[in-house]
This record gives structure tokens, sequence and C-alpha cells, in this order.
């Protein structure tokens, strides 16, 4: 009888009885946060595969592209511990849905019987309906010569072609190109528009020259033809994306005139007329309008000069051509009606090649406005050259109007459409730069005119960094004008170490995520395909 009574040993009993549920239940734990963290790198893998072939759907053979899938999914599913046991993408419309079966081993949850966990995983991409307006600020200055200019060309078609090759619809997608140096070239053959201050009525107009000068009108007087830079607007116009309007000259843009220089070509970049005298201060000379003869007449008080169509006449000398000895020539020539002739040419700045006259230093491309087709904007970039020297606040301020459906360029959508997206990709690899003068000038010509024009809010003889902070803070302040109206911004910089270019550049951005920092040019090409990637708006739609 005191062996039934006997409790001695019962705990031991339980236990054993109790153990292997006990076992499973704590196994099932381990076994579940097992299976979840592979449900999770599954799903991670099946993502990355897919959106790593989403683009090239369509193009290439689909079987092709699931064996890359696959082989992108394996890489990363590596030591898992997962069994796939099928594999499958599949496009229904813009729907690319891939779709994994496979399942993990258990450990202690065999005891219970369940010696697998399944895990089956669904990954779905949608090809984004939304339209994207694509504008390329390419800086085309003098440091990108070289291997520079034949990566960042190489990259810049890079991206144009992934989205190309992405978008079904050709209508929902469009590039610009705008190449910058000191200047913007907007082109010749808009002389004529009516955003152009073609009689010149704004104050830009007259710098350095009489009130109402046709600057068009003087290029042809001269013999010559405006090459298509213009200068910034005043401060805030320069900007901004205000419309031009005719009734308010200060709004449009003033042909770019470079005014002929005092006679030493040892001091001065543009020397191309006779100045007939001498002056300690050289903007006296530079002012001294006498020097244009009978052209500044005509195009003060004529307007466009007489016979002014909207090309050369056909009887002009000018045959267009590519001849090495454009630098060179000599006697270039009388200006019409008895207008004086330029000089011979000259180098002054070993990274501008253009002659000498009121077009010097607008050797960079033209804008090309927003367009459809794709095989243009890659032509075009393969015709940029090098050469000038930087100022990213004009690139921003016209890549910004590229995009605006406001004059200048119309052919953007309304700020108010939603289903556009506004992208402004900004490629540099230098510091803004306009160098500052000892002389009366200030600074060399540029957009701004010289410092002593006034227009840079800089002292008339500024300092070298003065220049260079007024030209960040116009940066900066475009970027943000920019910004706020809805344009997304990504900044590149290229091979540059410095914490002005970062400073300018980072805070230029839309976002952290948006300034790509290439310390080397020949991994251009990720960088412009990772902004292909971002822009195309593949998102995941489960």
């Amino acid at each position: 009888m005191r062996f039934w009574k006997d409790q001695r040993g019962n705990t031991a009993m339980i236990f054993a009885i109790c153990v292997i549920p006990l076992l499973a239940i704590a196994g099932g734990a381990i076994d579940m946060t097992r299976h979840r963290t592979a449900s999770v790198e599954t799903q991670a893998a099946l993502d990355a595969a897919l959106l790593y072939v989403a683009h090239d759907l369509g193009e290439r053979d689909i079987e092709v592209l699931k064996a890359e899938a696959r082989e992108v999914f394996d890489e990363q599913m590596r030591g898992r511990g997962v069994a796939v046991h099928d594999f499958d993408i599949v496009q229904n419309g813009d729907d690319i849905t891939a779709t994994v079966d496979g399942d993990i081993d258990t450990t202690l949850l065999g005891l219970a019987g369940v010696t697998q966990l399944g895990v089956n995983r669904i990954s779905q991409v949608r090809h984004s309906e939304r339209q994207f307006e694509i504008a390329i600020a390419f800086d085309t200055t003098g440091s990108m010569r070289g291997e520079k200019m034949v990566q960042a060309q190489a990259a810049a078609k890079l991206l144009v072609d992934k989205i190309d090759a992405a978008t079904s619809k050709k209508s929902s997608r469009r590039f610009a190109l705008v190449p910058f140096t000191t200047w913007v070239n907007v082109g010749p053959d808009n002389w004529n528009k009516n955003w152009i201050d073609k009689d010149g009525r704004s104050d830009v107009s007259a710098t350095n020259l009489l009130p109402r000068t046709s600057r068009v009108a003087l290029y042809e007087a001269l013999g010559e033809v405006w090459p298509g830079c213009v200068e910034a607007r005043e401060y805030p116009l320069d900007v901004d994306d205000t419309r031009p309007r005719r009734r308010d000259p200060e709004t449009l843009f003033t042909p770019s005139f470079y005014p002929d220089e005092p006679d030493d070509r040892r001091r001065y970049a543009n020397d191309y007329l006779d100045d007939g005298g001498w002056s300690w201060n050289a903007m006296n000379l530079i002012s001294d309008v006498s020097k244009y003869g009978v052209a500044i007449t005509r195009a003060s008080t004529n307007g466009l000069a007489p016979g002014r169509g909207r090309g050369r006449d056909d009887d002009d000398d000018d045959d267009d051509d590519d001849d090495d000895d454009d630098d060179e020539r000599g006697n270039r020539g009388r200006g019409n009606n008895g207008a004086p002739g330029l000089k011979r040419s000259y180098r002054f700045y070993s990274d501008v090649t253009t002659p000498v006259g009121p077009g010097f230093n607008c050797a960079t491309r033209p804008i090309v406005p927003l367009t459809r087709n794709a095989n243009r904007i890659k032509n075009e970039i393969d015709l940029l050259e090098a050469e000038g020297s930087t100022n990213m606040s004009e690139g921003v301020a016209w890549g910004w109007r590229v995009l605006s459906p406001e004059a200048p360029f119309t052919q953007g959508g309304s700020y108010d459409d939603r289903s556009v997206d506004k992208v402004m990709v900004l490629l540099s690899d230098g510091n803004n730069h306009l160098s500052a003068r000892s002389d009366m000038r200030g600074s060399d010509y540029s957009a701004y005119g010289y410092a002593a024009n006034g227009r840079m809010n800089v002292p008339s003889r500024p300092s070298q960094a003065q220049i260079w902070t007024e030209m960040d803070k116009r940066t900066l302040e475009a970027c943000s004008n920019a910004k706020a109206a809805g344009i997304i911004i990504y900044t590149v910089r290229l091979e540059l170490d410095d914490a002005r270019s970062d400073g300018v550049l980072s805070k230029c951005a839309t976002s952290p995520e948006h300034y790509l920092d290439v310390p080397d040019a020949a991994r251009l090409g990720e960088a412009f395909s990772q902004i292909a990637d971002d822009v195309l708006q593949l998102y995941l739609a489960k």
C-alpha cells in the first residue's frame, strides 16, 4: 500500500511524459522564426530578380530573361536553406509577376510530424503609367575634355536608352539636352522669337552699348552671325521661370554680345576692333561704341539690319565650313555697308577655340528642347565638345526652363498635371568659375557681363572668392526655385573631391539619395543607370 501512496518521482514521470511536446513547442518557435526569416529573404531576392529583368521584358526573349532572373535569385538565396521547386515570371499587359514555391526543412518540429514548411512568395511590378520629362543639364566645360567626356556621353546615352526601352508608349517619355559652359546656347534660329530681345529694349541689351541697340542687327552689320548664346536676365529673373513678355523687356532674353576689348592681346581675350586710342580704364574703351562705326548706328536706330531674314543671304560668303584655318584667318572682311572688319583671331585661353568677335566663347551646342526622338538626343550628345568655364546657375535655370510649360520652350506638360514627372539630371565635374581681373573690368565677360557692369551683386572689382560665392548662391537659388516648382533634381559630381562642390551639388539635389558622387569617370554608367531605374518609377505592386 505504501508503494501506491508514494509520490516521490512524480515530477520525473510528468516531465518524461511532457518533454516531447515541450520540445516540439520550443522547436516550433525556432522553426517558425526560421520560416519567417526565409520568407523575408525569399521575397527580397524575388523582388530583386524581377526588377533586374523587368526593364527588358518585351525587348528580349522571355525564356532568356527568366533564366537571368533565376540566376539573380539563386545568387541572393545561396546558403539560405530554401529548396526551390518552382520559379516563374509571366507578363500580363503592364503587370509583370514573379512567383516562387519552395520549402525549408524543420528541426524540432519534426518531432510533431512536421518535416517541412512551405515558402511561397509572389512579386509584381507594374510599369508606371506616369509620363517622364527628362532634361540632362550637361557640363561641357574644358575640364571635361578627354576620357571624362567620352564616359559622360556614354552614360547619358545609357540613361536615354534604358528609359526608352522600358516605356512601351513613346508618348510617355520625352528628353531634353541642355549643354552649358559660361553660357547656354538657345539656338541661333530662335533670333526672331518673341522671347528674344531683338530690338534692344532691356537694360541688359544696353550693357556696354547704346540703349535700344539690337544686338542681332549689330552682329549682322559687323558681318557676323549671332551664334545663339544668351545673357542671364537681371536677378532674380536669372534664377526663375518667369514667362518672358514683350511688354516687360527685362523678362526677355538678350543675345550675347562679347564687346571688343582694348588693343592689348597679352591682357585681353577678345580684341577684334581698333580702339583708336588709349585709356587707363579698360571700361572706357570697352564702352566706346564709336569703334563699331556705322554698325552701331544702324543697330541702334533701325532695329534689324536691312535684308535680315531668317538666315544669311544666299550670296553671303560664309560657307559654314569646318576648315582648320578658322582660328588663324587673316582679314575677316568688312562688315555690311562699310562697318569695320574684324581683326585676325588669336588664342588667349587654352580651352577656348572660338575666334575673337562678338560671339567669342559661345562654343557650346544649342539646347535640344523636349522631344520624343531619343535618337536625336543621343546624336546631339555625341556632338558635345569640351570648352570654356563652368556656370551651373545658367545650366540649372535652362534645365528648368526646358521642362516648363511656359515660354521660351513650351513643350513641357502643365505643372498641375500630377501624372507628369519633371526630372533634371545635372552633371558637372567642376565648381562654378569666372575669373576675377585686377583691372577696371573686375572679371572676364560672361552671361552676367563684366563685374563692373553691376549685374552680379559683387563689387566692381571683386575678389575671386566673392565671385565664386555669388555664383554658388545663384546656383542654389535656381535649384531651390526649380524644386519648389516640382522639378526632381539629380546631381552627379564627377571626379572632384572638395567641400565647395559637395556643398553646392548635394544641396541642389532633391534629397541626399538624389546626389551621386562619382570619383571615377568609368563608373558614370552605373550612376546614370541607377538614375534611370529610379526615374522609371517601376514600383512593386505586391
